[in-house]
């Protein structure tokens, strides 16, 4: 569990707070936006008025939300179209302007990319947990694999809130 400092603790705390958005997205050279002003906090993080994240959940091994960046200047789309979003590491941490230092940044998403949907006035980029699409080669369970001991057949086990129903074939 992560805490707060004091800080992030009293400007959350304050009668007004000015919370934020921090985004980096890692093309070749990482784009980093804020959502309420240009701010040093370990790296430039430039001010973009444009700059928005939808519907962003977070739980275990999995992701859900979008990041919607203005292209009014076609550069955002640009380095989607050339360098590619899907499979690529976007960051997004919560920060307040009351608070001005890196250890006051709370780290909300490390996603990837999903699909991008690129407009004249936006493009919108799908968040997924990292881990969403990896598969591993089968492997039965059985002593020849080094498992000696089975759980019993019809034993309900639960991996990351999904229940699986163990079967013998």
């Amino acid at each position: 569990m992560r805490t707060l400092t004091a800080a992030l603790t009293s400007a959350l705390g304050a009668p007004v707070t000015r919370p934020a958005f921090l985004v980096q997205i890692d093309f070749s050279t990482p784009r980093r936006w804020s959502t309420w002003a240009n701010v040093m906090r370990g790296a430039d993080w430039f001010y973009a008025s444009d700059v928005r994240i939808e519907g962003l959940q977070v739980e275990a091994g999995r992701v859900r939300g979008s990041l919607v960046v203005g292209n009014l200047d076609n550069v955002i789309g640009a380095l989607v179209l050339n360098e590619g979003v899907s499979d690529r590491r976007i960051r997004v941490w919560g920060d307040d302007a009351g608070a001005d230092t890196a250890a006051d940044l709370v780290l909300l998403a490390d996603a990837v990319g999903g699909a991008a949907q690129i407009a004249p006035a936006q493009v919108a980029i799908a968040l997924r947990a990292n881990t969403e699409f990896l598969v591993a080669p089968r492997l039965l369970v059985g002593p020849a694999a080094g498992i000696n001991t089975l759980v019993p057949a019809g034993a309900v086990i639960k991996i990351a809130g999904v229940e699986y129903r163990l079967e013998r074939r």
